[in-house]
């Protein structure tokens, strides 16, 4: 008798068991609000971290020959254009043929990742051979082959330094326009030896 009495009990607390179980595992409506509102949170977070890409380097060649290789630090997406890249501590090359590398650095830049134009900003520097150019922005059109430099540029070779607010450079013929914004004022160039 005592045996029936175990057995009774203990089916039905086990019985018991499982009800409370079910009921808190598929009927309590709590712990199902939780769950989605923590999923939903997770998927904001890793919606807003996709558009950031780390060691970003890109790379082309035309036809002649002339290259062009971008890197940066990060970059991410442009919200308002998926073609623009916003890159941060960005480093340039350009190799155009029977030429000197051009060696363009930057804290900022906007990379057209359709045309590849660029424009950088904020402590600009580019190197090419013996010459130094500083200034707060740059802009590369590469379907022009243009370069134009502007706003407090600072141009030095191994002879001479030279001050001026706008610089223009033809990529492929070297051939190049300097330019002050208020046509009183006339380019500063001092020379060196």
């Amino acid at each position: 008798m005592k045996k029936k009495i175990f057995i009774q009990l203990f089916l039905f607390s086990l019985f018991f068991f499982l009800l409370i179980f079910s009921y808190y595992k598929y009927f309590n409506k709590e712990s199902q609000n939780v769950t989605e509102v923590t999923q939903d949170k997770d998927f904001k977070k890793k919606k807003n971290e996709t558009n950031i890409i780390t060691d970003l380097k890109y790379f082309s060649v035309d036809e002649k020959g002339n290259k062009y290789e971008i890197k940066s630090e990060y970059g991410e997406i442009s919200p308002d254009n998926p073609d623009i890249i916003m890159m941060k501590n960005v480093k340039a090359i350009i190799e155009i043929y029977n030429s000197d590398p051009i060696i363009i650095t930057s804290n900022f830049a906007k990379y057209n990742v359709k045309n590849y134009d660029t424009s950088f900003e904020e402590n600009i520097l580019v190197k090419h051979a013996d010459n130094k150019l500083n200034g707060k922005n740059l802009d590369l059109s590469f379907q022009d082959n243009l370069m134009s430099m502007y706003n407090n540029i600072i141009y030095q070779n191994p002879d001479t330094k030279l001050f001026a607010d706008k610089l223009e450079i033809d990529l492929i013929t070297k051939d190049s326009k300097i330019i002050m914004n208020n046509k009183q004022s006339k380019i500063k160039i001092i020379r060196k030896k």
